[in-house]
């Protein structure tokens, strides 16, 4: 009996049905009545070939989808290839059906995995059939795109590769690239669009790999401090290699620092920036291993 799971799956092959591509199709069965089926007579053929973490496979090697589980003994055979990229999300999936006690059988012997890409003879059928004048490739690695374009233009079609944020001009009898726009990945940051590299990523992402230390430092009209510096710290441990804690260690740090700090330094906003935020990582990196974000603050009260 066979069993179709995840909902791309069924929209395939029920799509292909309604186009008369799968005339031959055997008769398959739900989940509900896979239940009932002994395992050695069950066939599941599931979505999620690359790991997607929402696919079928990745929710039967977390335990359960729709109701069914993979046991010990069981057979997962991956009649795919991995896609450059997904190797860790393909082996989060082999591993934990694996500790489950699950045979997982892979394409490595080239003995089960079809292409569902389009080979020549077949891309020369859909240039026969749509007959463009210019054709433009749009899916695949550079090298991929080049020898399709190449296969177009011995048709007699023209063809030229359009890399990301081109401009291709297709006003004139051959097509040419003009100039270039600026792209790359964006996020959604609450309401607003922000580039990969923007500021804002960088930040959270020093942030979530050396965490934060926050400092405040209040300074009277002589510049004299008023008590000793505090500092916070987010995402990082809280005990130093004492025993103490680590926001005493670089209080007491930062205190030092300052009660050595000559006139000039303490005056000057960025120099005394500085050096708190180089004590700060010092001690740090010294108590934990971590070069963390720093943020100072010093106030300084104003003569009236």
């Amino acid at each position: 009996s066979v069993c179709l799971m995840g909902r791309a799956m069924l929209r395939m092959t029920q799509v292909a049905r309604e186009a008369g591509i799968l005339t031959d199709f055997p008769n398959t069965i739900s989940p509900e009545e896979a239940k009932s089926i002994p395992r050695e007579n069950l066939l599941l053929i599931v979505t999620g070939s690359q790991g997607e973490r929402r696919a079928a496979s990745s929710q039967l090697a977390r335990g359960n989808y729709m109701g069914l589980s993979m046991k010990e003994g069981d057979t997962f055979l991956f009649s795919s290839m991995t896609i450059p990229g997904n190797e860790r999300e393909v082996g989060r999936v082999v591993n934990a059906l694996s500790q489950m006690g699950v045979d997982v059988l892979d394409n490595s012997a080239r003995l089960y995995h079809v292409s569902g890409h389009a080979n020549r003879p077949d891309l020369v059928a859909m240039h026969d059939l749509i007959a463009p004048k210019v054709m433009i490739p749009m899916h695949g690695e550079h090298r991929m795109m080049h020898e399709h374009a190449k296969l177009a233009l011995s048709s007699g079609m023209q063809s030229v590769v359009v890399p990301n944020g081109s401009v291709l001009d297709l006003t004139g009898d051959v097509p040419g690239l003009v100039d270039e726009v600026p792209t790359g990945r964006i996020y959604l940051d609450g309401s607003r669009l922000i580039g990969a590299m923007d500021g804002i990523i960088r930040d959270r992402i020093r942030m979530a790999i050396g965490g934060h230390v926050f400092v405040t430092l209040i300074l009277d009209e002589e510049n004299e401090a008023l008590g000793a510096p505090w500092a916070e710290i987010a995402g990082l441990r809280t005990e130093a290699r004492g025993g103490q804690m680590l926001n005493e260690v670089i209080e007491s740090a930062l205190e030092e620092f300052v009660s050595r700090a000559g006139h000039k330094v303490l005056a000057d906003d960025d120099k005394l920036n500085d050096g708190l935020r180089r004590v700060v990582r010092q001690v740090v990196m010294e108590e934990i291993g971590k070069k963390p974000e720093v943020t100072i603050v010093v106030s300084r009260l104003l003569n009236d």
